[in-house]
């Protein structure tokens, strides 16, 4: 019974202290953290590097719910990207045309911040 407290408290020391600070960590450095590449793995995204930097994933829309979208370029693995009609390079929001008229939305990781 002891054995299996202390195991039950590892779990929770690691949830509730490691995954935090790890997640921190990645933001702080710019990078895509574990929950963000999670979300995208459970939803079927795919993953989106361009000039070497990972996108962070921030959902699927239906592409009648976002505005007219045009090819910009093309991610590091070939991918096309989307961009709204009118918004700079690089756009806040970059979309990733999947089948079944959805999109997938991602953006460059920036610290919150610095937004």
């Amino acid at each position: 019974m002891r054995k299996k407290r202390w195991i039950v408290s590892i779990i929770i020391l690691i949830f509730i202290i490691i995954l935090p600070l790890s997640e921190f960590m990645l933001l702080s450095s710019e990078k895509v953290g574990i929950l963000n590449t999670t979300y995208r793995f459970m939803s079927g995204a795919l993953p989106i590097r361009t000039q070497g930097q990972t996108l962070s994933y921030h959902g699927k829309m239906q592409a009648a719910d976002i505005p007219d979208i045009v090819a910009y370029s093309t991610s590091d693995e070939g991918t096309t990207l989307y961009k709204a009609i009118g918004t700079p390079v690089p756009p806040p929001w970059i979309y990733v045309k999947n089948e079944n008229h959805t999109v997938f939305r991602y953006t460059y990781p920036h610290l919150p911040w610095k937004m």
